[in-house]
């Protein structure tokens, strides 16, 4: 069983990691956002950010950060949040940059929304159509 000290400080390390993560994150975010918007905007420099913020509350556990952040946050679909059509573009936006930080998750925004949510086609392929056509193999194209 771990001492307090080290337990204190294996859990400030994983922090750590966590917070660089999210950074890496916030960055692809920020630089996939000016690719499909032309520009960057407040709600993309303010992405993820409460993420941050949580991992430096020690008392909170990480499942909990979690649970809170997805709770509370319009870019993730798993709340009850009213969500705009620029809401749904920074979901568009997370999806397309998680493949370039994220080790677990490869997919592409038009591979996500196939694979993890099709139930929200009707959603999200127009503004894949819009924003990211290229990634829409020929027989999808003309779906809709």
């Amino acid at each position: 069983m771990m001492n307090k000290k080290k337990r204190f400080s294996f859990l400030i390390k994983e922090r750590y990691h966590l917070i660089i993560y999210t950074l890496k994150h916030k960055g692809a975010f920020l630089k996939t956002e000016r690719q499909i918007r032309k520009k960057n905007t407040f709600s993309g420099y303010l992405h993820d950010v409460d993420k941050i913020f949580l991992y430096l509350a020690l008392w909170i556990e990480l499942k909990t950060i979690q649970r809170i952040h997805q709770s509370y946050s319009k870019h993730h679909l798993n709340n009850k949040l009213k969500k705009t059509n620029k809401d749904y573009i920074n979901t568009l936006i997370d999806w397309e940059c998680a493949r370039f930080t994220k080790p677990d998750k490869p997919l592409n925004a038009y591979q996500t929304l196939m694979t993890l949510y099709p139930n929200y086609i009707d959603i999200f392929l127009p503004l894949i159509k819009e924003y990211l056509p290229d990634q829409i193999p020929n027989e999808s194209k003309n779906k809709e």
